[in-house]
């Protein structure tokens, strides 16, 4: 499978507006999925089988102590643990939803909604609908706090955020995926392979998007159905990211993911003969929100 599907399904989300109530010893133990659905309206087929894989037997333990621990079906793509970075934090129930996360990340990591119909219990979260059914309970023990392996703030500053736009000439400028010397994020090696470094640099600018952009946001607009928001921008001689444009869903959301990339750490820049080169960068935001 390509790495650019990966990327995909990483930034997609789906919001579920109606909760069910539920309290700490009823979600407490451990719990195995029995079905996953994901609604024909998300796009990349590839993407969807993906998850499904990663899901389908997935085994979901809420703790005693507040850890939340998860176990990946049998034909689980060995990424899938970069993508979903939640085993091992804690877990609350808030406003009749289950939060994961730390106290550090205000429980940010990932929103499970609950849903009861007919008999069957469903947990709702990023893009599918699993059919789960309680295997174990589990019994209240000494919490024990996590702390957060992702984030270090639970809402990104942008008071000072910088967002540059220079007139760059198209000949002056090298797609991402046709780039021989890519640009580096943090802990990416130049003394890898093209492949791996531009694996890496994805990686790094999927997980900073996942955590601050505002998920919120799509609730607070009554958002409804499907929605892409195209995100492009540059990568300068600099390797900060400048000329950001964001398109294709309501403005405040729009600017909101323009916000993000702003606060991108800078890269190690791209280079062309031993020279810095601008870089273009494409990431799509897909949202299909429920009611």
């Amino acid at each position: 499978m390509r790495f650019k599907l990966i990327l995909v399904i990483t930034l997609l989300f789906t919001f579920f507006t109606k909760a069910q109530n539920l309290n700490e010893k009823e979600i407490m133990g451990e719990w195995n999925t029995v079905s996953v659905f994901i609604p024909d309206e998300v796009p990349e087929k590839e993407a969807v089988k993906f998850m499904i894989d990663a899901f389908t037997g997935a085994k979901f333990n809420f703790k005693g102590n507040t850890v939340f621990k998860i176990k990946f079906g049998k034909t689980a793509d060995s990424r899938i643990k970069e993508l979903f970075f939640i085993d091992g934090e804690n877990w609350v129930i808030e406003n009749d939803q289950i939060k994961i996360g730390t106290d550090g990340n205000g429980f940010s990591t990932m929103h499970i909604t609950v849903q009861k119909t007919n008999g069957k219990t469903y947990f709702l979260l990023p893009m599918m609908r699993l059919e789960m059914e309680k295997i174990k309970d589990g019994e209240p023990s000494k919490p024990k706090i996590s702390k957060s392996k992702n984030t270090k703030q639970t809402k990104p500053d942008y008071s000072n955020i910088e967002l540059i736009n220079k007139e760059i000439g198209i000949s002056e400028i090298v797609d991402f995926k046709d780039v021989e010397n890519p640009p580096l994020a943090p802990d990416c090696k130049s003394k890898w392979d093209i492949e791996k470094q531009k694996k890496c640099t994805n990686k790094f600018i999927q997980q900073h998007v996942m955590r601050k952009f505002n998920t919120d946001l799509a609730a607070e607009v009554g958002l409804t159905g499907k929605v892409k928001i195209m995100i492009e921008f540059v990568i300068d001689t600099n390797g900060k990211a400048i000329n950001i444009t964001a398109n294709g869903g309501p403005e405040i959301m729009n600017q909101n993911a323009i916000d993000v990339i702003g606060i991108l750490p800078n890269l190690k820049p791209a280079t062309k003969n031993g020279e810095p080169i601008n870089v273009s960068y494409k990431l799509p935001l897909n949202f299909y929100v429920a009611d």
